[in-house]
C-alpha cells in the first residue's frame, strides 16, 4: 500500500509542469490555512485584549503608583478616583491607569496626576497617608 502511494505521487509529479501545479496548490492550501489560523486567534486574543486595556498617560500628567494600607474599593483601569491626604481632598476625578495585583502582596495603583502635584501625591504615596475615593 505504501509504496503503490509513492509509486501515485511520483506518476503525478513526473514532469516540471506537473510539479508547479502541486506546488501551487499546496501553497495555496497553506496560505488559506494560515488565514484561517490568524483570523481564529485574532478574534480570541481581541477578547483578552479588551480586558487588559491600559490607559495612556494623558499630555502634562504623570503616573504615580502607590500600593494600598488599607481597604480600597474595587477599582479598575479607566476608573476616576479623589486622591485624599490628611482628610484633604488634594486632588479630584484621577484617572486610574492600572490596577496590579501581586501575589502575596497589596494591589499597586497607577494614577496619572497632574504635573504640578506629581511630588506631592508620589511622597504621601511613600508614607502611605493617601486614600482613594472612588468616583461614581
Amino acid at each position: 500500500m505504501q509504496t503503490k502511494l509513492i509509486d501515485q505521487w511520483y506518476a503525478i509529479c513526473r514532469d516540471a509542469s506537473r510539479q508547479r501545479l502541486v506546488i501551487i496548490s499546496l501553497s495555496a492550501l497553506s496560505a488559506l490555512f494560515y488565514l484561517v489560523t490568524a483570523l481564529g486567534f485574532t478574534s480570541s486574543s481581541g477578547v483578552a485584549m479588551t480586558q487588559d486595556i491600559r490607559n495612556e498617560i494623558p499630555a502634562g500628567f504623570r503616573a504615580v503608583a502607590m500600593q494600598s494600607v488599607g481597604p480600597l474599593p474595587d477599582l479598575r483601569a479607566g476608573d476616576y478616583v479623589d486622591v485624599i491626604i490628611d482628610a484633604t481632598i488634594a486632588l479630584d476625578r484621577v484617572l486610574v491607569i492600572d490596577v496590579v495585583l501581586q501575589p502575596g502582596r497589596s494591589e499597586t495603583i497607577v494614577l496619572a496626576v497632574p504635573l504640578a502635584s506629581a511630588p506631592q501625591i508620589a511622597d504621601a504615596a511613600a508614607l502611605g497617608i493617601v486614600a482613594l475615593v472612588l468616583v461614581g
